[in-house]
């Protein structure tokens, strides 16, 4: 029976998580036009904000050590604007996370992807050639750019 709720859950939010999606790459195309500003990240206020990865290392999905890796070595390579775009295209993710188990498994796996991209970067100091790095680097633009317009809003 939890299997049938599993695949009603998916039905329901993946069209909403893609409009979602749609908006945020409307907003990024304003942010796209903007002066990019840079702001440098402060690693204190990313571990006090929910992410996805505290809500994993909570539910014991990734370990103290992953999560620390995540939170300093990772978010010290970006800025604080692609900070705020993460926060704002990912809400509705972390939100269900907190709530719901049905997301649990996926957005555990695209994390431990996402990580592993990062160890490689780090060991080879260059990007590798794959789907999920091509992915990662178009959201990390989005985010970016999302940034960049609330960071216009709210500075």
């Amino acid at each position: 029976m939890t299997f049938i709720y599993k695949i009603i859950a998916y039905i329901i939010t993946i069209p909403l998580f893609t409009i979602w999606l749609l908006f945020c790459f409307i907003i990024s195309l304003i942010g796209s036009m903007l002066y990019k500003k840079r702001i440098y990240i402060d690693l204190d206020r990313v571990k006090k904000r929910e992410t996805i990865c505290s809500v994993l290392n909570n539910k014991k999905y990734l370990s103290d050590e992953e999560y620390e890796f995540e939170t300093v070595e990772v978010a010290c390579i970006y800025d604080e604007l692609t900070f705020r775009g993460y926060l704002f295209v990912l809400a509705p993710v972390i939100f269900l996370l907190k709530h719901f188990s049905f997301t649990n498994d996926f957005v555990f796996y695209l994390v431990k992807k996402w990580m592993d991209l990062h160890k490689f970067q780090r060991e080879h100091k260059k990007r590798p050639k794959s789907f999920f790095s091509s992915l990662m680097s178009l959201c990390v633009l989005l985010a970016f750019f999302v940034g960049q317009v609330l960071y216009r809003i709210k500075p």
